[in-house]
């Protein structure tokens, strides 16, 4: 009887462990998942700062030539540190939504900065289209919808 007691006991100690690491799991990768985003934001300050001092330190050019390489690089840095908010506003609010402005930010700075080749533009279209078709009819239907089901309750 003793035994089967402490056997009780034991595996009642074992699901209180089990049941507090379920709980406290979560809760540690969300404040890493927080830091990440701060990190993120640092980078895109850091990276605001080095676009400042790129676009100062070589002045206007004189050839178009030049002005085009320089508006290039210029414009793919900005992108980049778009995608980097992006990016930390994804793991602060964790929508959908945020995934979707994601993609939309890459490929645009693709489709500005590295396309070469006239079938990279039809797949940057394609994938762009396909993601205004997510957005609206699987997204935005999907709130819509929660948001009745709220309203009747």
């Amino acid at each position: 009887m003793l035994e089967k007691e402490s056997n009780h006991n034991e595996v009642g100690k074992k699901q209180r462990i089990n049941n507090k690491f379920i709980r406290v799991v979560p809760e540690l990768l969300h404040w890493l998942e927080v830091v990440l985003a701060f990190c993120a934001v640092a980078v895109v300050l850091i990276g605001v700062v080095y676009l400042f001092k790129m676009f100062i330190a070589t002045g206007f050019p004189d050839e178009l030539a030049e002005f085009s390489e320089m508006f290039e690089n210029i414009l793919s840095a900005l992108l980049l540190l778009v995608v980097g908010v992006e990016l930390a506003i994804m793991l602060c609010l964790r929508r959908p939504e945020s995934l979707i402005e994601i993609m939309f930010f890459v490929i645009a700075r693709k489709v500005l900065i590295k396309t070469h080749h006239v079938y990279e533009l039809i797949i940057a279209v394609a994938a762009m289209g396909a993601l205004f078709a997510i957005d609206k009819y699987l997204v935005t239907e999907k709130l819509i919808g929660s948001k009745k089901e709220t309203k009747k309750q």
